[in-house]
């Protein structure tokens, strides 16, 4: 009786974790489509992982289970569950591995605004390494690369450059407001990225569109009181673009 009943826990858990999980990834894939690479999916994850032991487990009660209408109904949601939960972890593994990969390097010390112009013909060629992409800032804050803009979900991570050529990795990312509080006016410590947000532009004068990536790198402080945002319409306007010859 005792394994009967711990078998209904886990049956009823693993059909409330299963109604979760399918909600979570409803939601993932709605949030996806607005904000890309700012997804969070490790709660997921755990909810996934637990889903698929208690499967396990489940699957392991119900075999030892006397009774024959627990047994076959254990062993069938539990196995539905078990499969499921297989089929996902897969599948995210998968997608995981195909994701591709964005490494901004800023030179160390700058602060500001940045501005990535994807698809332009004299721009920087493309520096690929597999599914890695390395976008090398210059000191003006503007790359104009030959690469076209990756759509969709990607890993990204940001680095200061420092005068030796080592890395050094910036943590923070803000992806809401900063307030001008006064713990954030006095903030000149903490370095990070705010609001990567991507764009397009075709000036009156230009035979291309340009589709941009910008955000601003530094401190809140810097961000607050100190930042003179780039005019990108100005630059393009005095530093005109040439199409790729793939075509617009």
């Amino acid at each position: 009786m005792r394994g009967s009943k711990w078998l209904w826990i886990l049956t009823l858990a693993n059909i409330a974790i299963g109604s979760l999980v399918i909600l979570g990834i409803g939601a993932v894939l709605f949030a996806l489509r607005a904000f890309a690479a700012y997804v969070k999916v490790l709660p997921l994850g755990i909810l996934i992982f637990v889903g698929f032991v208690l499967s396990l487990v489940g699957i392991q009660i119900a075999k030892r289970t006397n009774l024959r209408v627990p047994r076959r109904i254990g062993l069938i949601v539990n196995g539905s569950t078990l499969a499921v939960h297989s089929i996902i972890i897969v599948s995210f593994t998968a997608t995981l591995v195909a994701i591709p990969r964005e490494r901004y390097l800023i030179p160390q010390g700058y602060m500001g605004n940045v501005y990535v112009i994807h698809g332009v013909g004299d721009g920087e060629p493309e520096k690929r390494m597999f599914k890695e992409t390395t976008y090398r800032i210059p000191q003006d804050g503007i790359l104009r690369t030959q690469s076209p803009i990756i759509h969709g979900l990607t890993t990204t991570a940001y680095y200061y450059v420092r005068a030796d050529g080592t890395l050094e990795r910036i943590r923070y990312e803000w992806y809401t407001t900063i307030s001008r509080t006064p713990e954030n006016l006095a903030n000149d410590k903490d370095i990070g990225i705010f609001f990567p947000r991507t764009g397009k532009y075709r000036g009156n004068d230009q035979k291309c569109s340009v589709e941009f990536l910008q955000f601003y790198v530094g401190t809140k402080a810097y961000l607050l009181s100190k930042n003179q945002p780039i005019d990108l319409v100005r630059y393009l306007n005095e530093h005109p673009i040439t199409c790729r010859s793939t075509g617009d």
